[in-house]
């Protein structure tokens, strides 16, 4: 207002000054009114002016600095939104899981059996082996037995395995090619005995990489878009060439508490990819029957004998896999080092990779913000179960006292002892079969107990948690 006034002012004294000092007017010729007219309309219409201007020039800035707080915000809010789809696409990434479908193991206990074999069932097929069933033998030909047996098994029960190729474990004691071709032999023998027709000739390989055997199996489904599934195989003897059990109590290698004694184990997983179709056999009629024997074979359509996501699997067979109910799956790994003795420094190395295990499980919620959060997607104390190979009593104290001082962060009441397999103390050292014998036994408690089950794999400096779980939404209902 102050200002106005100001202009006002300055605009009259100089509109007076123009009028009397400058312009060449002759007053006596004005009248009174238009001598009024001419000394107060000029400023105050120049007064309004300029406001008008001012106005307008301020009303034009406030529109463009509106526009520009808006253009801002929208672009916040897609910088938000592009930040939101990345984190939740990384999300799905990491949460992404395997199914397992069947496994059958044959181990040789250290002691007694563990009192948990009682839950299984046809699906979790364990058997146990006694000493005096080993007999003294080159490793390859003992394992083949027992090999030869889980293939047919899991044949019997779902004869479409049978076109599905098989993995198995790297024994560094034999040669790589007489395994492939020894486990080749088993494979196509388990086959001819089972299906009542031609076995049909699958790959035998072994399985890359080293680590988590699920997440091994889902990197080889996520390279290969046209296998439906596969098994994997690991077996491994250590315990051969037979020796008195007295000698091994004597043995004073400071890592056989680590590793355990010499054992044997076999473990037969059967892995297939999520969301296969599964159409109704009655509806493949043969090509013959449905068309014309005297239309041209370049106007025939051209028709694959099996389905593109099944693959080779014949679609007769198909209904026998996809009949198979889904045991567990299998998240993805968390993997760091843990080299330390002390179980403070220990926990604090696992609790960053326990916190991961769990959001992979979709167990532990992680939000992209405070407004997105959902304190209901916490359920990591639903945990039922922890296997692992800690060690024996005198060494494995720190690592069992680590897993529990991080579970307890999270409100997971888990006896480590009485909830636990410890596979070093059940089954010891089944050298190269020691990741599938893990993985299967996750598996098998997760399907027993309906809950999700802690898998803590250990090695020297560094460990591997991850978690076999129920279907999301066996465990939303």
């Amino acid at each position: 207002m102050l200002r106005l006034l100001t202009l006002f002012g300055g605009f009259t004294v100089g509109w007076w000054s123009l009028l009397w000092l400058v312009l060449p007017l002759s007053w006596q010729r004005i009248s009174p009114s238009a001598m009024l007219l001419l000394h107060i309309v000029p400023p105050v219409a120049l007064t309004l002016g300029l406001r008008w201007w001012t106005a307008r020039k301020e009303k034009k800035a406030e529109a463009e600095r509106q526009q520009a707080e808006e253009a801002a915000a929208a672009e916040r809010d897609a910088a938000r939104a592009e930040a939101r789809r990345v984190h939740q696409a990384a999300l799905a990434e990491r949460q992404q899981t395997i199914a397992c479908r069947w496994l059958r193991c044959t181990a040789l206990p250290v002691g007694e059996e563990p009192a948990w074999l009682d839950d299984t069932d046809e699906h979790c097929q364990w058997l146990t082996l006694d000493r005096d069933e080993l007999e003294e033998d080159e490793l390859l030909a003992a394992l083949a037995a027992p090999q030869r047996e889980a293939l047919e098994a899991l044949y019997l029960a779902a004869p479409g395995a049978a076109w599905l190729p098989v993995y198995t474990e790297v024994i560094p004691t034999q040669s790589g090619i007489e395994q492939l071709a020894a486990l080749k032999a088993v494979q196509h023998e388990a086959a001819t005995l089972v299906l009542d027709s031609t076995a049909p000739a699958v790959e035998c390989r072994f399985l890359p990489g080293h680590g988590s055997v699920a997440e091994r199996a889902r990197q080889l489904l996520l390279q290969n878009a046209d296998c439906p599934g596969l098994v994997v195989l690991a077996a491994d003897a250590p315990v051969l060439p037979l020796a008195d059990e007295d000698d091994f109590d004597a043995t004073p290698d400071p890592e056989l508490a680590w590793r355990g004694k010499p054992g044997f184990a076999l473990a037969c997983l059967l892995f297939l990819r999520q969301g296969l179709p599964c159409e109704d056999v009655g509806k493949h009629t043969p090509a013959a029957d449905t068309q014309d024997p005297y239309q041209p074979y370049w106007e025939k359509p051209q028709t694959s004998q099996y389905s593109a996501d099944w693959g080779p699997v014949p679609p007769s067979r198909q209904a026998t896999l996809a009949g198979l109910p889904v045991l567990a799956e299998l998240t993805q790994p968390t993997q760091g080092a843990a080299a330390s003795s002390r179980a403070m420094q220990l926990s604090r190395q696992l609790q960053p990779m326990l916190d991961n295990a769990l959001v992979n499980a979709a167990l532990l919620d992680y939000p992209f913000s405070e407004e997105d959060a959902q304190p209901a997607a916490n359920r990591a104390s639903s945990l039922g179960w922890l296997v692992h190979n800690s060690g024996e009593v005198q060494v494995g104290g720190a690592r069992l006292s680590a897993l529990s001082g991080a579970l307890s962060r999270h409100q997971v009441e888990l006896h480590p002892i009485d909830q636990a397999s410890n596979s070093v103390r059940e089954w010891g050292d089944t050298g190269a079969s020691t990741a599938a014998l893990l993985c299967a036994s996750a598996i098998t408690h997760c399907h027993a107990l309906a809950a999700p089950v802690l898998l803590a794999q250990f090695g020297p400096d560094e460990a591997t948690l991850s978690m076999a779980r129920p279907p999301l939404e066996e465990m939303s209902s």
